[in-house]
């Protein structure tokens, strides 16, 4: 009877021991999902020093591995194996860690032999075969860093084969969620959502909520994406990161307060460890939060983080927060480093010197981030600092490579953009030697056809018209043609019109005006030979130029002496 009570209590002492490793087994894995790394490790350690079993090595070389400590999961599976041979998670861990590093052929040829091993019978074995293949893609990571590191197709495969092929006839909340992840690297959002929504329904949680709404966020239905956000948070408000993903709705549509917000809150949820203060630093910086970003990555720093990154965001809010000096030396220690170049670092260089106003060095790295940034357009910074410079032919090319620019990324040339274009080329004209009459019509005609286009696009703003008339006399270097007489006339109909319609759109200058009016009055009274025009035009100007500093006043009609033709 002594026996079998000890027995008894053996067995029941047993089932406990698996039912709390079970437990502290779901426990780590939930602090993995919920950003709180040091936790989940601390989980899975205790575990092994509790029960050194090749399940445990499993679990804490699965951490390992999730974090992106390769060696680390390396040495783990390893020492599972040594444990139980006959285990094949720890083979599985292995395989993945050649997916982790863009090895999916190499890894493919293990985990083939491996499902072949155990006949594809182990439920097991072809779930974390099948989550290995989208473990490591980030979807707002770019195709380069993604690629070679994932297989959704092959993923869907192994997850359908398990109620096939196993004892498993219906897919659990975890092996549906799988299946999801890889529809959402196909980018089929409705196969991901039905896989999400079927786990959700087994075991409401926070994470599939937040994946839902990850699915409809990349479809723009926005409302169901925050609909699915907000059954998150009311699931479970620990859960660290829904704030992200509210963080990164909230920055599509330049809320960066409310951005701020969800990110500083995120960081407050999840374990603020340097990595992760280093990641929401950069998030704070996109939020346009710069104070914030520096906080941040001071902390990260401080808490002995050694990403060079550390360097280019620092670099990137100094220069932000107008201490450039202070962004420019992180920025040069950033190359100095090794760091991998990105294009934006160009961008922040020519930010930076051009607020030091070193002009030369700032064209030259915006030039080279023009090609590369395909977000923005960098020529209009070089035609600003060109212009500044008054090097008006290099600010019109600069112009007509951001009208370029524009017409790849199927956006439409303003009237703004033909009019930069054209003031640089009347200015390049204008101090072009009269001696050298063919480059300076030249570059004149250029500026008049620019002109004509921002004219097609917006035919009511007076300077396309003024600036054409001048850009014409240039035109007209003999001063016979009179080239600028219909561009002077719709100047002033232009003007007449905005007063008529009391716009305040434009404020009027009168030494504009009475150019257009001086110019015409000549024109009337020389070639046209029309004194009605001629003395309406010489009175309007006289209304603004009392003192007639050009002597139109002897111009009009029965005034004498007679005197010429004012110049041009």
């Amino acid at each position: 009877m002594k026996v079998k009570m000890k027995s008894l209590l053996v067995a029941v002492s047993l089932l406990f021991a698996g039912a709390a490793n079970a437990q502290t087994v779901q426990q780590g894995l939930s602090q993995l999902d919920g950003d709180q790394p040091s936790k989940a490790k601390a989980t899975f350690e205790s575990l092994v020093a509790a029960a050194p079993t090749a399940e445990n090595q499993f679990y804490l070389g699965y951490y390992n591995l999730r974090v992106g400590h390769l060696d680390a999961a390396k040495a783990a599976f390893e020492k599972g194996l040594t444990i139980d041979a006959k285990n094949p998670l720890n083979a599985v861990g292995l395989a993945a860690i050649k997916v982790a590093n863009h090895k999916v052929a190499e890894a493919k040829v293990d985990f083939d032999k491996i499902i072949a091993d155990t006949k594809s019978k182990n439920a097991d074995v072809l779930f974390r075969i099948a989550e290995a293949y989208v473990m490591f893609y980030d979807v707002n990571n770019g195709e380069e860093a993604n690629k070679g590191n994932n297989d959704p197709a092959e993923a869907i495969r192994l997850i359908d084969m398990i109620p096939e092929k196993t004892k498993v006839k219906e897919l659990t909340v975890d092996m549906n969620t799988v299946k999801g992840d890889a529809y959402l690297i196909k980018n089929d959002g409705g196969p991901a959502v039905s896989a999400y929504e079927q786990a959700n329904f087994k075991e409401k949680s926070a994470k599939l909520y937040t994946k839902i709404g990850v699915v409809y966020l990349r479809g723009k239905n926005y409302q169901y994406t925050v609909n699915a956000y907000q059954s998150a948070v009311e699931t479970d408000s620990n859960y660290a990161p829904i704030y992200k993903r509210f963080g990164e709705y909230y920055n599509i549509f330049n809320r960066y307060k409310d951005a701020s917000k969800y990110y500083r809150k995120y960081v407050s949820k999840a374990e603020a460890s340097p990595t992760i203060l280093l990641s929401t630093a950069k998030l704070l910086f996109l939020a346009k939060d710069y104070t914030g970003s520096m906080e941040f990555t001071s902390q990260a720093e401080a808490g002995g983080a050694k990403d060079n990154d550390i360097y280019r965001m620092k670099g990137y809010s100094f220069i932000e927060l107008n201490k450039c000096q202070e962004g420019i030396n992180n920025l040069e220690q950033m190359v100095k480093a090794g760091v991998k170049p990105y294009y934006l670092d160009n961008v922040y260089f020519a930010k930076g010197y051009q607020c030091l106003n070193n002009d030369s060095l700032a064209v030259h790295y915006f030039e080279q981030a023009a090609p590369l940034d395909t977000n923005n357009n960098h020529h209009l910074s070089i035609y600003s600092i060109r212009y500044k410079q008054k090097r008006y032919a290099h600010a019109a090319d600069a112009a007509f490579k951001s009208i370029e620019w524009k017409a790849k990324k199927k956006l439409q040339a303003t009237s703004g953009d033909w009019y930069n274009a054209a003031l640089a080329y009347y200015f390049a004209a204008a101090y072009t030697p009269k001696t050298d009459s063919v480059n300076r019509v030249s570059l004149a005609m250029k500026g008049d056809t620019s002109f004509a286009k921002a004219i097609g696009i917006n035919a009511k703003w007076p300077p396309f018209y003024l600036f054409r008339a001048r850009t014409n006399n240039l035109i007209d270097y003999s001063g016979d043609k009179w080239l600028s007489v219909p561009y002077y006339e719709q100047y002033l109909t232009v003007i007449d019109a905005l007063k008529a319609e009391n716009s305040t759109t434009y404020k009027e200058k009168k030494d504009d005006t009475y150019e257009a009016l001086r110019y015409l009055s000549g024109y009337y009274l020389t070639v046209s030979k029309d004194t009605v025009k001629a003395e309406d035009a010489i009175k309007k100007a006289l209304a603004i130029k009392p003192e007639d500093p050009d002597g139109l006043k002897s111009m009009l009609p029965g005034a004498t002496p007679a005197t010429p033709a004012p110049k041009k």
